[in-house]
């Protein structure tokens, strides 16, 4: 009897505490492909987009203030290798949320790239058919030791970010804006990646129209050494049976030089056994590679 009571005792304690902390998620994602790069010959099983296992979590402090985090780890599922140096390479952010708006920490993307670039691309940066040219070859996707605020309201919201860059001329910032209404989704980014001369502004708009959907981003900046970038993209969406059809087309080119980069075109159809597995088929194709100017992938996608 005393031994049970002692083990209620136990998980009482136990669920006590576990109640102060709101929610903790478990999340991920497998997806690999058979598939082809451009610019390769080479075919083999890769990953379709980022395999990633990650944790995020909240706790209510009271007051309407809450704290949360995120970290998420990345990995190679075709052999179980980390997919970069840090464990964490997705994300590893600490903050604090409340009327104020957020204030994090920690290493996170950018906000031109997560609210901006990101957002314009139909394959979201996955697959074979991805339009990731970073920021123009001149923007980021993730900083490290960042300081980030965002607030939002009515539509709009706002993300500013400040980092420690080592070995950099200065430290890297940047902030961004959208506002989603309805079928609507605007945005714009800027990004100063951290030496006194390079800068990125980049300006995404879509429209839903209900059959299908229109994506468009521009981006124009310049280089450390003073060269002029410029970036196009346009893309579309449509529902076809229990998938997706995706294509869009995009250019990068520096215009100081007269040289283009890129000039991709792209089409896939992503196809929905369920809210979390995916089958997809994707076609590629870059004229300015400057070999295997084509590439394909066929694969599987499950989240959880």
């Amino acid at each position: 009897m005393k031994k049970s009571l002692l083990a209620l005792a136990a998980l009482t304690a136990f669920a006590g505490a576990a109640s102060a902390q709101s929610s903790v998620t478990l999340y991920g994602r497998v997806d690999l492909s058979v598939a082809k790069n451009i610019g390769s010959d080479a075919k083999g099983v890769q990953n379709g987009s980022g395999s990633r296992l990650g944790f995020r979590g909240v706790e209510d402090l009271g007051g309407g203030m809450s704290a949360d985090f995120n970290i998420e780890h990345r990995f190679n599922a075709d052999t179980g290798n980390q997919s970069a140096t840090r464990f964490w390479h997705g994300r590893s952010t600490v903050g604090l949320k409340g009327g104020f708006g957020r204030i994090a920490l920690g290493r996170e993307y950018t906000p031109a790239f997560l609210y901006a670039q990101l957002s314009a691309d139909p394959w979201g940066w996955d697959t074979v058919a991805a339009f990731t040219s970073t920021g123009g070859a001149i923007g980021t996707v993730r900083n490290d030791n960042t300081i980030n605020y965002q607030i939002g309201g009515g539509g709009f919201n706002f993300w500013g970010q400040i980092a420690e860059g080592d070995g950099m001329d200065k430290r890297p910032m940047g902030f961004a804006v959208n506002y989603s209404a309805g079928p609507m989704y605007l945005a714009y980014g800027y990004e100063n990646p951290g030496d006194a001369d390079d800068v990125w502004h980049y300006l995404n708009a879509n429209y839903n129209f209900g059959g299908f959907k229109l994506l468009a981003g521009f981006g124009t900046g310049k280089n450390t050494v003073g060269g002029k970038h410029r970036q196009i993209q346009l893309g579309a969406t449509a529902p076809v049976g229990a998938g997706e059809l995706r294509f869009a087309v995009g250019q990068l080119k520096n215009t100081t030089l007269g040289v283009t980069a890129s000039q991709k075109v792209a089409i896939g159809y992503h196809y929905s056994m369920s809210k979390r597995t995916t089958l997809y088929v994707d076609f590629a194709n870059d004229s300015k590679a400057a070999t295997s100017k084509s590439g394909y992938d066929v694969g599987i996608k499950h989240n959880f």
